[in-house]
């Protein structure tokens, strides 16, 4: 599959943060800057092309430099790891401003439907390093480990494709993850129901595994515009996620979230009862 390498141009056009020249202000002594762009340009010489980039927006223009930002990789494709429909890339993320280390997850990139997910890779979840001298050399080992990870990463994905489950399981998975999304108050606090998260966009996408069920809800979730209503009763569209933050916490809980129930539905049939520990619990991440 050909794809589209982003140009140092592109780059800075949609996340000015990855040239940044210095830190805040505020850090300490002890923080050593290393920018983003050395990061990426190793990563590349590793055969790992940028393929798209975002910014969290920053209300202080004078931060701009400094926001948390993403970068997806991708093999060239002659090299590409695919897992089920979809192409394995690296998520790189980091910010200037102290909000965050250098951040590197697995990700997933679904070519029918052109969008990005991020995956916990099995017991090595992702790789944090924090800035100093050494974090292009961590993050290119990083990597490297986490290319490992693949393989497993394509086990689950078959496991969630063989897996069946019930309209009423479904609707289970969707009130699950619009807990994930707007908290445990999400049946005040969502503009949109469980039914509308499990919408199809295509028609191959309304066969009933849990692998299409959690690619319906993560993608509506992701980009948003579904009819809703406000708390004021007033007629609502969802937003698409663009926090860079945001979109990693969710990718991160939506795939735990199938992962679990992908474990659960094996051992009993699923019940609200069954979900509750896993909602209130370890899904709650930051």
């Amino acid at each position: 599959m050909a794809m589209n390498i982003l140009t140092p141009q592109q780059l800075y056009k949609t996340a000015p943060a990855i040239f940044a020249d210095s830190p805040d202000t505020a850090v300490s002594n002890r923080y050593g800057f290393v920018p983003t762009i050395e990061v990426v340009n190793e990563l590349q010489n590793e055969g790992w092309y940028p393929v798209r980039a975002q910014q969290t927006h920053s209300r202080n223009h004078d931060k701009k430099h400094l926001a948390r930002h993403m970068i997806r990789f991708r093999q060239d494709p002659d090299r590409q790891m695919t897992v089920g429909d979809s192409i394995a890339e690296l998520v790189l993320t980091n910010s200037h401003d102290r909000s965050s280390a250098y951040q590197l997850d697995l990700g997933l990139f679904r070519l029918v439907c052109s969008n990005g997910m991020v995956t916990p890779a099995g017991d090595l979840g992702n790789i944090r390093v924090r800035h100093g001298k050494q974090v292009v050399e961590n993050i290119i080992e990083g990597s490297l480990q986490l290319a490992g990870e693949i393989p497993h990463i394509n086990e689950s994905v078959e496991a969630f494709r063989s897996t069946l489950v019930s309209s009423e399981e479904a609707y289970l998975f969707a009130k699950a993850a619009l807990n994930l999304r707007y908290g445990e108050d999400w049946q005040l606090t969502s503009p949109i129901n469980a039914e509308s998260l499990l919408q199809a966009r295509r028609n191959e996408d309304k066969e009933p595994s849990l692998w299409k069920v959690f690619n319906r809800v993560q993608e509506n979730m992701m980009k948003g515009g579904l009819i809703g209503r406000s708390s004021s009763g007033r007629s609502t569209r969802t937003r698409a996620i663009k926090s860079v933050s945001e979109d990693v916490r969710l990718n991160r809980a939506l795939w735990q979230l199938t992962q679990e129930f992908s474990n659960l539905k094996h051992a009993q049939p699923i019940q609200t009862s069954t979900l509750n520990p896993i909602i209130e619990g370890e899904f709650h991440v930051a």
